[in-house]
């Protein structure tokens, strides 16, 4: 505000108010006073809103943010809640050595689970649980748990895109699963797809058939679930999809690293071209198993350094990934590996999706934690009890293989 002497006017923030309203002239340079400050704050507000807008990190990148979700590579922990560590007493049969909340803190945006119908210890009522193709071996606790964590997880972090993939080894229908989201509060992040029984073309440069993450983000539907097998619901549970209709796998069962293929082994007898037609998805199964007497397969930890990393040795994960991009034309849209943190195959998956500087990712240590040499497994009561390598194997011998997938 300033005094104009020779006009007879006080100009106050640019308007010319005439001397000797002293009432009007105060009660207007507050009011326009206040109009200025609550302008700056606004103008402030529109500039921080920019700033985090552009700064908006998608899945750890902000490049990814206007990626289509099938134009990247998500990394995948395989049979995700099934741990090597203390917990379990070292199991040979475990997975990963972090849980499925540190997997993702770390950047895994794919967890695959085995799911089976369980009974309550006490109650004897029937639940879902994880369970490692048998409940009476490795039983991780009820499937609704699980899922709880992974919502509270995603309410802390309101940027990311999940998805899971959950084995069906009993054939539980659509229903039974969606009751089990609901527990877990976490169905209102399933994202539904505009034909729940197929994909749509894949996108390319031109044409984003799939949403990118940002817009999955901004519309709340952020959760993708597959899972194999299923009948599609589409009354009651649309955002639950049957894996085959939406992927393709290659093998998965392989003890020989010189043998990572690329070739279509689910669905059965199909071709490259013709999964590429299908608009279905490639998930890059890169899982290496120790063969053991009678037949059983765990997974290798003798040298998942290499199988792991970008180009150590025979079969690392760079060269199939690479292998795999050249024949099918396009870079895998899922990763698929046992010790996640080794590698580590987070950096691996980062090359491929031009990630040089990831935001708000844990770091965990790239090692690798042998554990003892026996078999030891959780019940489902949480005690320690050590497996019988005869029992196990007749019990792995009569289940099909396709649950260790």
């Amino acid at each position: 505000m300033f005094f104009d002497e020779s006009s007879g006017f006080d100009i106050i923030f640019g308007f010319a108010l005439p001397r000797g309203t002293e009432p009007l002239r105060k009660i207007t340079f507050r009011r326009l006073r206040n109009t200025c400050l609550k302008m700056k704050l606004l103008r402030l507000s529109v500039f921080f809103s920019t700033v985090f807008a552009a700064e908006r990190a998608c899945n750890n990148s902000p490049g990814l943010c206007s990626k289509s979700y099938d134009q990247i590579t998500h990394l995948g922990a395989h049979d995700s809640p099934f741990l090597r560590d203390a917990s379990t007493g070292f199991s040979s049969f475990g997975n990963q050595f972090f849980d499925s909340i540190t997997q993702l803190d770390a950047g895994a945006r794919l967890l695959s689970t085995q799911v089976h119908v369980a009974s309550n210890p006490n109650t004897k009522a029937r639940e879902l649980h994880l369970c490692h193709t048998v409940c009476e071996l490795f039983d991780m606790g009820k499937l609704s748990d699980w899922l709880y964590q992974i919502r509270l997880w995603m309410d802390a972090n309101p940027s990311e895109v999940v998805t899971l993939l959950l084995v069906n080894a009993d054939g539980i229908d659509a229903r039974e699963l969606e009751g089990e989201y609901a527990k877990a509060d976490i169905a209102h992040y399933g994202y539904v797809p505009p034909d729940i029984h197929k994909p749509p073309p894949q996108s390319n440069e031109t044409s984003q058939t799939w949403p990118t993450l940002g817009e999955m983000v901004d519309k709340g539907e952020r959760l993708v679930s597959f899972v194999n097998p299923l009948k599609s619901d589409q009354e009651n549970a649309p955002y639950l999809l049957n894996e085959f209709d939406f992927l393709w796998e290659n093998a998965y069962d392989v003890t020989d690293s010189t043998q990572f293929a690329c070739t279509p082994d689910r669905p059965a007898n199909k071709t490259i071209a013709e999964m590429r037609d299908s608009g279905r998805l490639f998930m890059m199964n890169h899982l290496l198993y120790w063969q053991q007497a009678f037949g059983i397969q765990v997974p290798d930890i003798r040298t998942v350094n290499e199988t792991n990393s970008w180009n150590t040795g025979p079969g690392a994960l760079g060269t199939h990934m690479v292998d795999c991009g050249n024949e099918v034309t396009r870079q895998p849209t899922f990763v698929l590996v046992d010790f996640f943190n080794v590698g580590p195959a987070i950096d691996t998956v980062d090359i491929f999706n031009k990630v040089e500087n990831p935001v708000g990712r844990r770091s965990v240590t790239e090692e690798v934690v042998p554990g003892g040499a026996g078999i030891k497994q959780l019940n489902a009561a949480g005690r320690q009890a050590q497996g019988s390598w005869f029992a196990l194997a007749v019990v792995t011998f009569a289940a099909t293989t396709w649950l260790l997938a």
